[in-house]
């Protein structure tokens, strides 16, 4: 794993620093047109955004949730010291939410694995206004977490678990495009 610093902010006052960190999906990049539009966002709103890239060497075989906790922990000690922390997280990351739980790391989880039954667990009894945003055509979505009473939970209809919809780019634009909308409110509202 390396990491390294997307968006730059004013970081000289740690009770007023905001850093958030983006980690990628097992093959979606941080590079991938929806978290590069997030990181993008973050850094616009004042976030010093570090992100996550996966090397040949990484190997989360062993312990998938302890290896994406690891990426985070690691992460935000390569990031400024700040009162203020968010993780954006795709796919695989998401293993990351008991670590962030624990943490009490508010997060936004891209196509979350709501069928990890530790995942699963964690959500339902976090206290927690994380985002969930998955497709309805993804089978790790498993439905979504719609009647969860925390966080808030946005299912795309028709989309896959890269959140576009098949064979339809403006569909799929549309659809991403009003994902980011409801980031930015979620971001906002966060403190």
């Amino acid at each position: 794993m390396k990491s390294f610093t997307w968006a730059r902010a004013a970081t000289d006052n740690p009770e007023t620093n905001k850093v958030a960190v983006m980690l990628p999906g097992s093959g979606y990049p941080v590079e991938g047109p929806v978290l590069f539009w997030i990181g993008e966002m973050l850094g616009a709103l004042g976030w010093h955004v570090h992100a996550v890239k996966w090397t040949p060497e990484d190997s989360p075989s062993a312990n998938p949730h302890e290896f994406a906790a690891m990426a985070a922990q690691q992460a935000f000690a390569e990031s400024p010291e700040a009162h203020k922390r968010l993780i954006v997280a795709k796919s695989f990351s998401t293993l990351c939410i008991p670590w962030a739980e624990e943490t009490l790391t508010p997060g936004i989880w891209l196509t979350p694995l709501l069928t990890d039954a530790s995942v699963r667990s964690t959500i339902a009894a976090t206290p927690k206004s994380d985002l969930f945003i998955g497709g309805s055509e993804d089978k790790l979505w498993d439905g979504g977490r719609l009647e969860e009473t925390n966080g808030t939970f946005i299912e795309v209809p028709g989309a896959d678990h890269s959140l576009q919809i098949h064979n339809d780019w403006r569909a799929s634009q549309t659809a991403q495009s009003e994902i980011f909308e409801r980031i930015e409110e979620f971001v906002v509202s966060l403190f």
